[in-house]
């Protein structure tokens, strides 16, 4: 199969991405093109400004996105250096080395620096530093100064960003667009190379399951937890949260979706119908979006049952769950008492659990839902890692979550 990588060496996702693309070329004989484009320029095309998105992301957020970052790196059994995560390098001009390198000399210069910039820490931003690993691959240095070079990798942008590529690392195949590290897994299953899974191991453990009706990834989510606890043995606490309440706490958008660029939107869209496609489950986005889910919550918490039939009221029925006549339905639809359902949830008692849950997860660095908190130790967020939740029920410490030796 042939496949265009977007890539920047600024990224270490995309590092690790380059590292795991080696191995599919030998593996299945994939045919990789790489495109060096400049993530600042993509940044400035699609949002106005140079700096990444990531900047006005909240504190939690981001770190929980460098543990997670850590986390790839360790399943892969790469060395990703941490303090260079903490300050990624101005990259310009060594994108313009590899844009204006050789044909044959690009893949190895694109190595070359990512080694220098996640494994060594090296300042590429530095010209000295660069010279030098451009001579070290057989490179001219000066090929970053020429205005040639200057305007092929802001065309070589803005060509990618008329494709739809707002970030990197993004992979093209004859059909779609593929962004981020994890989504290879997806390119891989659209090239029919699907991996069979091992059965599960009864690994046991506790599984707390951080959620909130407003998410369509937490719907996704809660359509798999409770299966995918029983088949390894362990238990699963549902913890009901107010997410607008965390991303107040946490100084975070309200609705982080109003944020994005567009084309993020739109494969954001895509992705959710991807994880609906993949674990085979209905999915409508939801008109009402977003969901006042309150009551819900607090249902949820007095009948747990009513968790799955709330969801997908919201997330395959398309039904507006904020208004108290349809929770109505849906309670009855389920065989339960309504008017006994909905006073139990207007207890006291009911809303200092869903404020004490929604503070539980600000307090362990919960940034969004779904949250997990494995074994009362390991937080991991998304309906993406399931996989590692796994890993750690099976006993995997990731470094990054150890306790600190002092």
């Amino acid at each position: 199969m042939k496949i265009a990588f977007y890539f920047d060496v600024a990224c270490p996702q995309a590092y690790l991405a380059a590292t795991r693309l080696e191995g599919l070329e030998q593996q299945h004989g994939w045919d990789v093109d790489y495109r060096p484009v400049s993530l600042q320029g993509l940044y400035r095309i699609w949002t106005g400004q140079d700096e990444a998105p990531q900047t006005r992301y909240s504190a939690a957020r981001r770190r929980m996105e460098q543990r997670d970052l850590m986390r790839q790196a360790e399943t892969l059994d790469l060395y990703l250096n941490e303090d260079a995560v903490e300050t990624p390098p101005n990259s310009v001009d060594a994108m313009r080395l590899i844009i204006g390198a050789p044909a044959e000399r690009r893949a190895a210069l694109m190595r070359n620096l990512f080694q220098v910039v996640w494994v060594d820490g090296e300042d590429i931003g530095d010209r000295g530093v660069l010279a030098w690993i451009a001579e070290a691959s057989q490179v001219d240095p000066a090929l970053m100064d020429r205005p040639e070079i200057r305007k092929a990798l802001d065309e070589a942008t803005e060509e990618a960003a008329n494709l739809g590529v707002f970030g990197v690392p993004t992979f093209r195949t004859p059909d779609r667009l593929w962004w981020g590290l994890d989504r290879l897994d997806f390119a891989e299953r659209a090239a029919g190379r699907i991996a069979e899974n091992a059965p599960p191991r009864r690994s046991g453990g506790q599984i707390e399951f951080f959620h909130d009706f407003a998410s369509p990834f937490s719907y996704l989510a809660a359509t798999q937890i409770e299966s995918f606890a029983a088949a390894r043995g362990a238990s699963l606490l549902w913890r009901p949260i107010l997410l607008g309440g965390l991303f107040k706490r946490i100084h975070a958008p309200l609705v982080p979706l109003s944020v994005m660029s567009r084309p993020r939107r739109e494969y954001m869209a895509r992705d959710l119908m991807d994880w609906a496609e993949v674990w085979q489950v209905p999915f409508q986005f939801n008109s009402e979006f977003p969901l006042n889910t309150l009551l819900a919550l607090r249902v949820a918490l007095v009948a747990p049952q009513l968790t799955l039939p709330l969801y997908r009221a919201a997330w395959s029925g398309n039904r507006d769950i904020g208004q108290p006549e349809v929770i109505t339905e849906v309670i009855r639809e389920a065989g339960l008492a309504a008017d006994d359902v909905l006073a139990r949830a207007g207890r006291d008692d009911v809303k200092n659990t869903l404020r004490l849950n929604t503070e539980t997860a600000e307090r362990i660095g919960a940034c969004g839902a779904p949250t997990f908190r494995i074994n009362d130790r390991v937080v991991i967020w998304g309906q993406d890692r399931l996989d590692m939740v796994e890993r750690v029920l099976e006993g995997w410490t990731p470094a990054v979550d150890a306790p600190a030796r002092h």
